[in-house]
């Protein structure tokens, strides 16, 4: 298995299960990797896409530009996704993506996955539920933004990304790695930075979370799902990935 497939291996089997056969098609994907420096594009939104994204390192983010000049995040991505698999299907891009901090990805011509998926009926419909998982938690963040205070959004977002990085064997000592600025994190919660420069604080004072050296560090896992009002339901991981993922019961 390369450094570049795992990921994508990993994500799709917390999905359903890979017969070898499935497996190895995955591995012999024709993948390009490349970094990214912090804040480097690697989709644009109003382009035309001729190739997918697979995050294999580090993290992107996908935003859109409001009329008002404002940058709004609309989901974050970890090791394993494919932000864009939808430009399969879409002509054009209707957001962009870009890197938080330093960056490995993969791309991955249109025309080579749809010969994959052609011959692989099962990793087709695997590759459908990666989609629709990104759908179901866009329509979470929705929910989240439109129910929460600022504070709950920002306790649901850290638990959301602890859950999702816990499946992909990235969080150490209760811990992952997350780094976003406040500004950007003001920009994905929908908050001014003195804003969440104080929820930060208040957070850090009530021993739910702290946020240091591009870290996120769990402290209470209960007492920050029930702030957050968090419920993994969504995120649609099977046996054995879905489990109880708390740090206490990490160990």
């Amino acid at each position: 298995m390369s450094d570049l497939t795992a990921p994508l291996i990993r994500k799709l089997e917390s999905l359903g299960r890979l017969s070898s056969d499935e497996r190895e098609s995955v591995e012999a994907m024709p993948l390009a990797g490349k970094r990214l420096k912090p804040g480097e594009q690697v989709a644009q939104e109003g382009n035309e896409p001729s190739h997918c994204c697979l995050v294999v390192e580090g993290l992107l983010r996908r935003y859109s530009i409001l009329s008002n000049g404002n940058l709004q995040t609309l989901s974050i991505h970890v090791p394993g996704d494919i932000p864009d698999l939808q430009g399969l299907h879409l002509k054009t891009m209707d957001h962009t993506l870009a890197s938080i901090g330093r960056t490995k990805v993969a791309l991955i011509a249109h025309s080579d996955i749809l010969k994959v998926l052609r011959k692989a009926p099962r990793l087709a419909h695997l590759f459908w539920r990666e989609s629709l998982v990104d759908a179901a938690v866009a329509r979470a963040w929705v929910k989240v933004l439109g129910g929460n205070d600022a504070f709950g959004r920002l306790a649901h977002l850290a638990c959301e990304l602890y859950t999702r990085m816990e499946v992909m064997g990235l969080v150490n000592d209760n811990s992952y790695p997350l780094p976003l600025t406040q500004v950007q994190l003001g920009e994905t919660v929908g908050a001014s930075v003195v804003h969440v420069n104080r929820m930060l604080k208040k957070l850090r004072a009530d021993r739910l979370l702290d946020h240091k050296d591009g870290r996120l560090i769990i402290l209470n896992w209960e007492g920050l799902s029930q702030a957050a009002d968090f419920d993994p339901a969504y995120l649609n991981l099977r046996d054995p990935y879905y489990l109880d993922l708390s740090p206490a019961a990490a160990g």
